[in-house]
């Protein structure tokens, strides 16, 4: 196997090639994703965090920065529209058409921003307070004057969450192997193969 049909995926790639070279650029480009993210959070949690965003429904109020949600989903969209570009070049190598996959891609990406984005990250906030007895705000060590609390750790642990959650889904849902595309690169496999089984025949 050579590395320039690695990096590029191309047809040359037996199945377990192309199944390691899948999960190998995946976890690559979810690291940065979630870099993006983290990043993303902290700059918006250190510009807004002290302020408040309401936001009103008949007689309920919601503090939007108050409950990080606001953050978490501005957040969110950098590392999703990050991600995309990432896992359609690089990962899966998909030719479908980009709006559609887009919208399959942005749809899945917002289950996992209820699920664990904003759920398990509130989740493991209550836990790291009710169980630990661990305040958020807590500084845990400060790098060139940027403080990491307990709710950056949180958040890191959450993230590796949403990359598995995030490579099933779009596995599935998203970059799959049976849309146009993808059929188009297994027939071009298999006329290869012919074609080298002609020419072993012709020997």
């Amino acid at each position: 196997m050579k590395i320039e049909s690695f990096i590029r995926g191309d047809i040359t790639l037996n199945p377990s090639q192309k199944r390691a070279r899948e999960v190998f650029f995946y976890l690559v480009f979810g690291g940065l994703t979630t870099l993006v993210n983290m990043v993303s959070y902290i700059l918006f949690d250190k510009l807004f965090g002290a302020r408040h965003v309401f936001l009103t429904l008949g007689s309920f109020h919601f503090d939007l920065l108050g409950n990080e949600v606001l953050n978490l989903t501005i957040a969110w969209i950098v590392a999703v529209t990050f991600a995309f570009f990432t896992n359609r070049a690089f990962v899966f190598v998909s030719k479908g058409p980009v709006l559609k996959e887009f919208f399959s891609f942005v749809t899945s990406r917002i289950a996992t921003l209820v699920v664990f984005e904003i759920g398990t990250f509130k989740l493991l906030l209550l836990i790291l307070q009710n169980g630990f007895g661990k305040d958020k705000n807590v500084v845990l060590f400060s790098v060139v004057g940027v403080t990491c609390t307990y709710k950056y750790l949180v958040k890191l642990i959450n993230s590796v969450l949403v990359v598995i959650g995030n490579y099933v889904l779009s596995k599935i849902f998203v970059f799959n192997k049976s849309g146009p595309a993808r059929k188009g690169e297994g027939r071009k496999a298999e006329i290869s193969d012919h074609e080298e089984c002609d020419a072993d025949g012709e020997k």
